[in-house]
């Protein structure tokens, strides 16, 4: 089995991939190459993409492929600015639940000129995410398949982005489900009472502009939310992991384990403090900001469930980031 190493990605990068399921041969065959699915790296191991699911969020460290099956990674040519990449994983996370659209994913073989519909599949949700910033990487988003952006001259493809999974990493998946599976089925659970609820709610980010308009839907989507198990799903990887959120307790699991498990724990804070330098959770934050001004203008218990989630995910990740410094200025600098 193989990986992809996210050590070697950076936000917006995207990671082409097939399986061994029989609808990825027809896949295959009919846009004649190696590769089916496309996926957006929205970082700390987290792409997004457009399955039956809808569009929904994955960890890429668990995703493990078969060692016959094509994986790659690309990125544009030129630099974006960094504004600009925000702005395409944005996009990206705006379109979180869209549904996927089957039929126009078949079209999309045909290379057709048209403009599609507002639902999305793979390739399309990669391919707009750029064009929605002025970068086109195919010559019709709308309609773009897997190999359109494999044969991308706005692409280049990143050397040495896949790893061997040691069979450690087969056990670990085997016993702990990934957290991420829960969140797709929770998102899916929520999207489906709020579009039996309004119909005219097609992604979560459909939510606030709909209750801004049409307030006496509150209190039935705030239902819907809480019991959806949305607004508490963070509780999993807090409970699984509390040491990762004391400095106390952090050290003392420090303590616990053996040299290699030290080392292991020492890039994990490394790698927590990276991912904070570079704002791959600042959109929470942002999220809170905006949740906050739109309470105070417009005080709907939707709104205020909203934002008490976010002020805890960002209180929570600044739990974590903590923790890893003092643990870092501890012990980072021990002989390896």
């Amino acid at each position: 089995m193989k990986k992809i190493d996210t050590s070697k990605l950076k936000k917006g990068d995207i990671i082409l991939s097939t399986s061994t399921a029989p609808e990825s041969l027809i896949i295959r065959t009919a846009i004649r190459s190696d590769i089916s699915h496309a996926m957006l790296y929205v970082a700390n191991g987290s792409v997004m993409d457009s399955t039956g699911e809808g569009v929904q969020a994955r960890n890429i460290q668990k995703m493990f492929y078969d060692d016959d099956c094509a994986l790659y990674a690309y990125r544009p040519i030129i630099d974006l600015p960094e504004e600009e990449i925000d702005k395409v994983v944005k996009y990206v996370r705006s379109e979180t639940g869209s549904p996927y659209t089957k039929k126009e994913a078949a079209a999309s073989v045909l290379s057709l000129s048209k403009r599609g519909g507002k639902n999305q599949f793979c390739s399309r949700l990669v391919a707009r995410a750029y064009a929605s910033v002025g970068f086109k990487i195919t010559e019709n988003p709308d309609f773009a398949n897997p190999a359109d952006i494999q044969r991308s001259s706005f692409l280049k493809q990143i050397p040495d982005v896949v790893l061997t999974v040691s069979a450690e990493e087969e056990g670990s998946l085997a016993a702990h489900r990934d957290t991420t599976i829960g969140m797709r089925e929770k998102i899916s659970n929520l999207l489906a009472e709020l579009r039996h609820i309004a119909p005219a709610i097609r992604v979560l980010s459909d939510v606030e502009p709909f209750l801004i308009k049409n307030p006496q839907y509150d209190t039935a989507f705030a239902n819907a939310y809480r019991d959806s198990g949305y607004l508490t799903h963070w509780k999993i990887e807090v409970e699984r992991f509390p040491w990762r959120y004391d400095p106390i307790a952090i050290a003392q699991f420090y303590h616990a384990i053996d040299d290699d498990g030290k080392e292991a724990l020492l890039d994990y804070c490394r790698e927590t403090i990276r991912q904070d330098s570079e704002g791959d959770f600042k959109h929470w934050e942002i999220n809170a900001t905006e949740l906050r001004k739109l309470t105070t203008m417009m005080p709907l218990e939707t709104f205020k469930l909203n934002l008490q989630l976010y002020l805890t995910l960002c209180f929570n990740h600044k739990r974590r980031v903590d923790s890893a410094r003092v643990l870092l200025q501890v012990y980072g600098n021990r002989p390896r």
